[in-house]
């Protein structure tokens, strides 16, 4: 699910999240005055706060549940951007906020207990070589581009794949040089997508989840709810891993889940044990189901692949049950 670079998309259609954006009330007696400038800033604002608690959650549940994941790497659990993926209004923003500088990959977060945080990383940091490879720049774009940006961080991964890495950054204007010792993890990526869509998926190699469905969790135990589910379609095999683009990942045989139901059932099952593997309070499951429910129709009644948010609520009770009854056996917590 998540891997050492979750290249969180804050980025390139920022436009299209304003739906998460915090509302104000109008002063008495005239219209709401926000200008464009503070517009953009504080949507600037709300999304980094998503992606940063995107990150977070993605990197304990990966962490946690290594050892069923059928990829594994080695991970700084950070999540990355760059100057280049902004759009041409934020980019002057986020070239003074975080100090971007074109293709350069910047720290956006270094969740606690991760890699990153571990090797003093922090949010701002800007990673210029690893291993003595300098990283590119690159030119100056006149639209969102991704691709500077992944070429880097192809780079990080292999340096990262070999284990102890030491890395080149800038802080605060000044030149440092960082050791950084990644943890094994699940070797897949989680991209948050600037969308008003309620969706979250995985295709094998990434998880998805929009910034509305992440939007409209009250706490990281709710994201931790999608995001286990989504990841319980790779730990569960349901979707093919594919190799493409490297990223040093290795394939983890060790161990083999399987689930009765369809595939829906059993991820929403063994996704609620990866949650709770990871420390996360997942009695609030069938809650989170109702209110998901009551808030969305599409949710609210069964569809082609999913039952409806009452069965699954009605379905996780069964499952906490578990859970509960494992632990206090005493044994390991596998679904």
């Amino acid at each position: 699910m998540l891997s050492r670079n979750r290249l969180l998309s804050a980025a390139f259609a920022f436009a299209a999240a304003g739906t998460l954006v915090a509302c104000g009330q109008a002063p008495a007696g005239g219209a709401l005055t926000i200008g464009v400038a503070d517009a953009a800033s504080q949507r600037l604002t709300t999304l980094t706060a998503l992606d940063q608690r995107v990150a977070r959650v993605a990197q304990r549940l990966s962490e946690a549940n290594v050892d069923l994941c059928p990829a594994v790497r080695q991970s700084a659990g950070w999540a990355l951007h760059s100057a280049n993926q902004y759009s041409n209004e934020l980019r002057p923003l986020v070239q003074s906020r975080f100090g971007l500088e074109g293709d350069l990959p910047g720290v956006l977060s270094a969740p606690a207990g991760s890699a990153a945080a571990d090797a003093d990383l922090r949010e701002g940091d800007l990673i210029l070589a690893a291993n003595g490879t300098a990283l590119n720049a690159g030119p100056t774009r006149a639209t969102p581009a991704f691709e500077g940006l992944a070429a880097n961080v192809a780079v990080l991964d292999r340096a990262l794949s070999g284990g102890v890495t030491r890395l080149e950054i800038r802080r605060s204007g000044q030149p440092l040089s960082v050791t950084i010792e990644p943890h094994r993890a699940c070797g897949y990526d989680v991209q948050l997508n600037p969308s008003d869509e309620l969706n979250a998926r995985a295709d094998g190699r990434r998880l998805f989840i929009s910034t509305a469905l992440a939007g409209f969790t009250r706490s990281d135990d709710e994201l931790a709810l999608i995001l286990g589910h989504e990841l319980a379609h790779h730990v569960l095999r349901h979707r093919d891993w594919s190799d493409v683009g490297g990223a040093g990942r290795q394939a983890n045989d060790a161990t083999a889940i399987t689930g009765a139901g369809d595939k829906e059932t059993q991820a929403d099952r063994v996704g609620l044990y990866l949650a709770a593997r990871a420390g996360y309070e997942t009695r609030i499951a069938p809650a989170f189901w109702r209110r998901f429910g009551a808030y969305n129709w599409r949710v609210r009644y069964p569809q082609l692949r999913h039952a409806s948010a009452e069965a699954r609520a009605r379905a996780l009770e069964q499952v906490q049950v578990e859970i509960d009854t494992k632990r206090a056996a005493g044994g390991p917590l596998l679904p």
